[in-house]
C-alpha cells in the first residue's frame, strides 16, 4: 500500500472509531496541576471512507461548555503520523520567536493516552497536558498505580516512520530507562502510567529527542520518540513496544 494511504488507514483503524472521553490535566514545568477539564474528542469516518470529521467538546471546572470544530480531514491528508496504534504531530523545526509544541499518543483496546507539550517563543518548556481517554464513556477514577519493573530482560520491537510516511522494518532494541535516553532531559511521571522525557529548553541547531512513555499494564509499555537532528529539524517518529515475559 502507498505509504501516505497506509498512514490514513492507521488513523481510521485505530483512532477514528468514535468518541474518546478524557479528563485533561494541564501541568506546570514543575509537575503541578494548574488546570483540569473534561473533553470528548469525536472522530467519525464518512460513509464513503474519504473524510474524517473531528470535533472536540469541552466541559470546564466552572461548568462552561464549548465545542470546537477541527473540520474534516480528506483522504489521505492528515496532520499526524500514524504508526500502528500510535500517533504524533507537531512542530517540525525550531524557529526563533515562535512557539514549539507536539502531541504524541497511543491506543490500547478501548483506551488511549497522549501528551501535549508546549514551549514558549524563547524555547523554554511552558506547560504540558496529559490526556488519558476511554472509548464511548468516561473512565472510573482509579487510585491504584502501576509500578514500572521493566529492565534489560524485557523484549522490544522498534519501528520508525519518516515525515514522508516511510516505515522501517522492525528491529529489536535494548531496554533503556527514561533516565538513560538523554541525561540533559527533564523527566516527569504522571498518573495512568504516563511519563515524559523532554529538554527543559530547546534552541535552533541542536539535536534533541522528545519522549512519551505509556505503561499500559504491568507487562506492556509503549514509547514514542520524536527525533530532531543537529539542525533542529524533525527526522522521524519512533515507536517502541516492550513486553515482559511470563
Amino acid at each position: 500500500m502507498e505509504p501516505q494511504l497506509q498512514n490514513w488507514e492507521n488513523f481510521c483503524q485505530y483512532h477514528a472509531i468514535g468518541d474518546w472521553y478524557g479528563t485533561w490535566k494541564k501541568y506546570s514545568p514543575t509537575g503541578e496541576v494548574i488546570d483540569a477539564f473534561q473533553c470528548v474528542r469525536s472522530f467519525h469516518v464518512s460513509d464513503d471512507g474519504n473524510e474524517i470529521h473531528h470535533q472536540n467538546y469541552y466541559t470546564y471546572a466552572d461548568g462552561k461548555r464549548e465545542s470546537k470544530n477541527f473540520g474534516s480531514y480528506k483522504k489521505p491528508l492528515t496532520r499526524a503520523l500514524f504508526l500502528d496504534n500510535s500517533f504524533s504531530w507537531g512542530s517540525t523545526t525550531v524557529e526563533s520567536g515562535s512557539n514549539f509544541g507536539f502531541e504524541t499518543g497511543f491506543r490500547y483496546k478501548d483506551r488511549r493516552a497522549s501528551v501535549v507539550v508546549m514551549y514558549d517563543d524563547s524555547g523554554t518548556f511552558e506547560y504540558l497536558i496529559v490526556i488519558p481517554e476511554q472509548l464511548a464513556n468516561f473512565a472510573e477514577q482509579s487510585s491504584s498505580s502501576l509500578v514500572n519493573e521493566f529492565n534489560e530482560n524485557c523484549q522490544g520491537i522498534r519501528k520508525i516512520i519518516t515525515p514522508n510516511w516511510i516505515v522501517s522494518s522492525p528491529v529489536t532494541p535494548r531496554w533503556k530507562g527514561l533516565e538513560d535516553l538523554d541525561k540533559n532531559n527533564l523527566i516527569l511521571h504522571f498518573t495512568d502510567g504516563i511519563s515524559i522525557s523532554i529538554p527543559p529548553h530547546i534552541k535552533n541547531r541542536n539535536e534533541f529527542c522528545l519522549v512519551v512513555d505509556w505503561l499500559i499494564n504491568s507487562t506492556l509499555l509503549q514509547r514514542g520518540i520524536r527525533n530532531y537532528n543537529n539542525e533542529s529539524v524533525f527526522t522521524g517518529f519512533t515507536l517502541e513496544t516492550f513486553t515482559v515475559g511470563n
